[in-house]
């Protein structure tokens, strides 16, 4: 077992240094963002414990991947693969465990704390084999495996949404909107084959732009009933939701280009940090968004003639 863990930890090591970060910078900076991100959604929503529960489940669901199971189970005995188990979970959890602690909120830690061993003795395998349908089958492949991979996460995004309209919070129902964008981004962070640009027959100003009315096309799809019963329910704010939706798309624009912008390479730290900086400083997208737009326009002109 200690081989195992030593193993996880040798390449996540490498997982990092391949993204451009540093093992030890990473170790020492993410508890410090951890902690920022965690007191601000605290601060902003009165739901936060049970999105924490939320998030922390969210985590430990990736551990159970069949495939991955029965390759170490196959590998270890059985006493030996629960441990493993339960230990990757409750070190999984036990930052939201701890946070959840020091914010007084002990009821919800404790269910955190008993879930998370029981995961890992729960067997989520199926005989059935189901594939989720989804709406974007004439263009691979960002949305079709990404929405399928995080269909539980929109589920949950819509719920929050009720639950903000159910207790007139207005700010939360934002938080699910933008949460919503959130999930469509997080579908460009990973780079496809060189195969799938080079089919295309398009120079790289219009692949670039079908890329972009793709992405922005899907993410209506998935996320503007959400914006529709927000403005129903406040209709007052309705300048405010189209605000922050055109902002959405921005963001899913400004995702495109970056990921291009060093094809066919995943993006690395550069690029996050400029993203994550126009966060706190939207107006930056408009420097952003046209220099990942002509970057990605050089890069693409290798594949497409």
């Amino acid at each position: 077992m200690k081989n195992y863990f030593t193993l996880q930890y040798k390449m996540l090591n490498r997982q990092l240094a391949d993204f451009g970060i540093q093992p030890v910078l990473a170790y020492l900076a993410l508890p410090v963002i951890f902690i920022v991100l965690s007191i601000y959604l605290f601060q902003k929503t009165a739901f936060a414990q049970y999105i924490y529960l939320l998030m922390a489940l969210s985590l430990i669901t990736r551990f159970n991947d069949s495939n991955r199971n029965n390759f170490l189970k196959a590998c270890f005995k059985s006493n030996d693969y629960l441990i493993i188990r339960i230990t990757e979970n409750v070190l999984v959890i036990l930052p939201f465990f701890i946070f959840l602690i020091c914010k007084n909120y002990f009821f919800s830690a404790a269910i955190l704390l008993l879930l998370s061993p029981f995961a890992a003795l729960v067997s989520f395998k199926s005989k059935l084999q189901f594939t989720i349908p989804t709406p974007f089958y004439k263009q691979p492949f960002e949305f079709i495996t990404g929405f399928r991979k995080t269909f539980l996460g929109f589920l949950c995004c819509y719920s929050i949404t009720f639950i903000a309209i159910a207790v007139h919070n207005f700010n939360l129902g934002i938080f699910a909107l933008l949460l919503n964008f959130l999930f469509c981004i997080s579908f460009y962070t990973s780079t496809e084959p060189d195969f799938y640009v080079w089919v295309y027959s398009l120079t790289p100003k219009l692949f670039l732009i079908k890329k972009i009315k793709t992405a922005l096309l899907h993410a209506t799809i998935l996320t503007f009933p959400a914006a529709v019963i927000l403005s129903l329910f406040y209709i007052s704010n309705s300048f405010i939701i189209a605000g922050f939706y055109c902002l959405g798309y921005v963001y899913l624009a400004a995702i495109v280009c970056a990921k291009y912008s060093v094809f066919p390479v995943q993006m690395g730290l550069p690029q996050i940090i400029l993203l994550a900086i126009s966060i706190q400083l939207p107006p930056l997208l408009i420097i952003l968004v046209p220099y990942f737009y002509l970057q990605s326009i050089k890069k693409l002109g290798i594949f497409l003639k």
